[in-house]
């Protein structure tokens, strides 16, 4: 079990993709480019220190051989986004594992990480892109390639904000599907020996993945 980061630790790149699964996400991503706002360099994210309040959060791609999402945290205020948490999908994989509930183990692909307790928090992807086979990447130049690769590309993901509480357990769902997105949290609760996913207060944002810009700078 992974234990809490020194506060000078930065979370980089642990989800350990392999050179071939980045190089499929990183061809789908160039198939789309001109489809969405792709991210840029964003910093790395750093996990609250020792001593400050904090609550634990998990996030759940639902569909992960079919679509990578880039995640992220925002601020709504400044509309821009504050760190980068992680890569889901496709064959990534995050070793980050802090002892949170569920009642089956949990993908390899999925992220979690300590958050700080009482601020509002704008968790998701700000970009996905679908998962693309070898031949695909062979052929990208192909047009019927393309716009295959286009069909599948996932709706816009709308990004709400709530605000967990110390010590408490959350989970991020993101559904992605062929033009439709949802980013969804839930409050974990231990229960005999099960989970119960239990709704959280949300309140909407203007955050969502590649048309935020454009919502937030009208």
């Amino acid at each position: 079990m992974m234990h809490r980061h020194d506060p000078t630790i930065t979370v980089v790149a642990r989800n350990g993709a392999s050179l071939a699964s980045a190089g499929l996400a990183f061809a789908a991503a160039a198939m789309l480019a001109a489809c969405g706002i792709m991210p840029g360099a964003t910093p790395s994210y750093v996990e609250p220190p020792q001593g400050i309040a904090s609550a634990k959060v998990r996030v759940v791609n639902l569909h992960p051989d079919v679509y990578y999402a880039d995640i992220a945290l925002f601020d709504v205020p400044t509309c821009t986004t504050k760190a980068s948490l992680g890569m889901t999908g496709g064959n990534s994989r995050d070793v980050e594992r802090i002892e949170m509930l569920d009642d089956k183990p949990v993908s390899s692909a999925t992220l979690e990480r300590y958050v700080r307790a009482g601020e509002p928090l704008v968790m998701g992807p700000r970009a996905v892109f679908p998962t693309v086979t070898s031949i695909e990447v062979m052929n990208a130049l192909l047009p019927e390639v393309q716009n295959g690769v286009r069909a599948r590309q996932a709706g816009v993901c709308q990004m709400p904000s709530f605000t967990p509480k110390a010590g408490e357990q959350y989970e991020v769902e993101l559904d992605l599907r062929p033009a439709r997105c949802t980013v969804t949290p839930f409050h974990l609760v231990g229960a005999e020996g099960a989970v119960r996913r239990e709704p959280v207060e949300t309140q909407s944002t203007r955050i969502s993945t590649h048309e935020f810009d454009l919502k937030c700078f009208r």
